[in-house]
């Protein structure tokens, strides 16, 4: 092969390896520029993302008030599982004990109400350590939510 013959091959792999290049460059900027923090990524309702905007010192304080008052809350928990069985059950039964459906529909709900009221009394308890910067974050997260923004006060 002459200089002249392999001047086009040389041409057509240099291009080939400038496109190449320029793919996985730009595809890799594309990933690193697009790539959102784990946080971001995670979607948190609730307590959990109230606690995932504290200040780790400030997190860690309301862990350790939530699973002190575990140990309250593990009968409640217990106790509206089993009335929400008991709801499965009588659905699921061929013939419908509508009585007995809405007696474990009730203790369902009075289960659970009791437990968000152990929930925020403990949230109350810690709220009132929180400074008020700390506290309004607090309320953004747990209770504005789309339209409930506007109330906000300044």
């Amino acid at each position: 092969m002459t200089v002249r013959s392999l001047k086009p091959w040389l041409l057509v792999s240099v291009l080939l390896n400038v496109f190449l290049v320029g793919g996985v460059g730009g595809g890799l900027y594309h990933w690193l520029a697009s790539a959102q923090p784990a946080q971001a990524v995670v979607n948190q309702h609730g307590l959990r993302q109230a606690m995932f905007k504290l200040p780790p010192e400030r997190r860690k304080e309301l862990r350790q008030l939530l699973r002190h008052n575990r140990a309250d809350s593990q009968p409640l928990i217990m106790a509206g599982r089993e009335a929400r069985m008991g709801v499965i059950k009588q659905l699921q039964a061929p013939n419908l004990d509508r009585d007995v459906l809405v007696s474990e529909l009730a203790k369902a709900r009075e289960a659970d109400a009791a437990l968000r009221a152990l929930v925020d009394t403990t949230l109350a308890q810690f709220a009132s350590t929180l400074p008020r910067d700390e506290r309004q974050n607090l309320v953004e997260v747990l209770y504005l939510r789309g339209q409930a923004r506007a109330l906000q006060t300044p």
